[in-house]
C-alpha cells in the first residue's frame, strides 16, 4: 500500500507522538509499504530523509507541555502539494484533530483517512469548546483508533464513537540486543525524557537526596524549558546528577542498557509509557509514577508510586538497588511484558485497519488481546 503518515509536531523535537510515527514507519516499509512521513520542523530546514518536513513549527502550550505545530495558509498549500504528490491509498492522521498537520490533512485529504488519538488528561478545554466543530471534522475519519484507554477515554468523552485500541509499539529486539554503555563503575538510575514540569525530574533530585548513602548516581538524558531549573536544584541540593542533554536516537538503547533502575517520575498527562515498554525491552528495573497510562503498559513488571511524593519514589529506588533478587526478577518480568508490545505483534493489526479504511465493507478489526 501508498500510505501517508502525518505527525503533527516537530519532526526534530524528542516526543512520544513522533517516537510512535518514527517506528511505525520503519516497521511498515520492513514489509514493504511504500511510505511517507509528513511532519513540521522546528530549527532544522527541509530536507529529504525518514520524513517530507512540511512547514516550520512553533511552540504552543499544551497539556503541561508546549506542542511544536505548525499551522496556517502557507503549510496548508504544502500539505495539498505534498498529498498530490504522494496519491496515497491511505491517510493516517496522528492527534487528527489539533491545530497543525494532521487537522490540515484531514481538511485537504485526497484518500481514506485513519485518525490515531495520543493524548491523555482529566479533560481538555479545547474539546470541549470545539466539540461541535471537531464532531463535522470527525466524521471525515474512516476509522478512529486511540494508543490506550486513557487515550480513549479522553477523545471519546467529547467526541463519542467507536476507537479500537492500537498501542504504541517498540521493536524489542533493537533495545535488548544493545551494548551497555561504558564503563560501568557505579549504580545509575535513568531519567531520559522532555525536560518539563509534568515529566516530575524536580521529584525525582529531591528523592535522590535521601540515597546518597548508596553512591548512586542520576543520569538525565533529555532537553527542555526546565533544564536549567533542573541542574540549579541538583547543585543546590547537591546530588550527583550527570545531564547529557538531548541524546541520539541510536544511543538510547545503550542508555537503557546501562541503567540499574529507569525511573519516569511523570506528574501527569501520559497516555502510554512508551518509554517504559523501550526500557523493559532493555531489561531496565522500572520505577514510575502510579498514572493510567503507565499502568496499563507496565503494571506486574514495574515499581508504581504515587506521583509527587519524594519519600515514597525514593523508598521505591532503594528497594530496587540494594535488592539483587528483586531486581533481576523485575528485569524478566520487564522483558516478558515488553514482548506484547513489539511490533512484530503489532503491526499486523495496523494493517488490518487501513484495510478497513480503504474498504469499510471488510470484516471487523479485532483488537489485539
Amino acid at each position: 500500500m501508498r500510505i501517508v503518515l502525518v505527525c503533527p509536531y516537530a519532526w526534530d523535537r524528542d516526543g512520544g507522538v513522533q517516537s510512535h510515527v518514527r517506528s511505525l514507519a520503519q516497521v511498515l516499509r520492513r514489509r514493504e509499504h511504500e511510505v511517507t512521513v509528513l511532519a513540521p520542523y522546528r530549527s532544522r530546514p527541509p530536507e529529504q530523509g525518514d520524513a517530507v518536513r512540511v512547514g516550520k513549527a512553533f511552540g504552543i502550550p499544551a497539556n503541561g507541555s508546549v506542542a511544536p505545530i505548525a499551522f496556517g495558509p502557507l503549510a496548508a498549500a504544502a500539505v495539498r502539494r505534498a498529498l498530490s504528490a504522494t496519491r496515497p491509498d491511505v491517510i493516517h492522521l496522528h492527534e487528527p484533530l489539533i491545530p497543525s498537520l494532521s487537522l490540515l490533512a484531514l481538511w485537504n485529504a485526497n484518500a481514506p483517512l485513519v485518525g490515531t488519538f495520543h493524548a491523555a488528561a482529566a479533560g481538555s478545554f479545547g474539546y470541549r469548546i470545539s466539540a461541535p466543530a471537531l464532531q463535522r471534522a470527525a466524521r471525515k475519519l474512516a476509522v478512529r483508533t486511540a494508543v490506550s484507554d486513557a487515550a480513549r477515554d479522553l477523545i471519546a468523552r467529547y467526541l463519542p464513537g467507536d476507537y479500537v485500541l492500537t498501542p504504541n509499539g517498540v521493536d524489542t529486539t533493537r533495545f535488548a540486543a544493545a551494548d551497555p554503555v561504558e564503563p560501568r563503575d557505579r549504580k545509575k538510575v535513568l531519567f531520559l525524557a522532555r525536560v518539563e514540569r509534568r515529566k516530575g525530574l524536580e521529584v525525582l533530585i529531591q528523592a535522590m537526596t535521601r540515597l546518597r548513602d548508596l553512591g548512586v548516581e542520576l543520569v538525565v538524558a533529555g532537553s527542555g524549558p526546565e533544564e536549567k531549573a533542573a541542574r540549579a536544584l541538583g547543585q543546590r541540593l547537591q546530588v550527583d546528577v550527570t545531564f547529557l542533554g538531548r541524546v541520539p536516537d541510536e544511543e538510547v538503547p545503550r542508555l537503557y542498557r546501562s541503567a540499574d533502575v529507569y525511573c519516569a517520575p511523570a506528574l501527569g498527562g501520559e497516555s502510554f509509557g512508551i518509554v517504559l515498554v523501550e526500557a523493559m525491552a532493555a531489561g531496565a528495573p522500572v520505577v514510575c509514577s502510579d498514572l493510567a497510562g503507565f499502568r496499563a503498559v507496565a503494571s506486574g513488571a514495574a515499581h508504581l508510586v504515587p506521583p509527587g511524593e519524594a519519600g515514597a519514589l525514593a523508598d521505591a529506588l532503594r528497594a530496587v538497588l540494594t535488592d539483587d533478587q528483586r531486581a533481576a526478577e523485575m528485569k524478566k518480568m520487564s522483558k516478558r511484558m515488553a514482548q506484547l508490545f513489539d511490533w512484530s505483534r503489532l503491526v499486523t493489526g495496523v494493517e488490518a485497519i487501513y484495510l478497513r479504511a480503504a474498504n469499510p465493507y471488510r470484516a471487523p478489526i479485532i483488537e489485539p488481546p
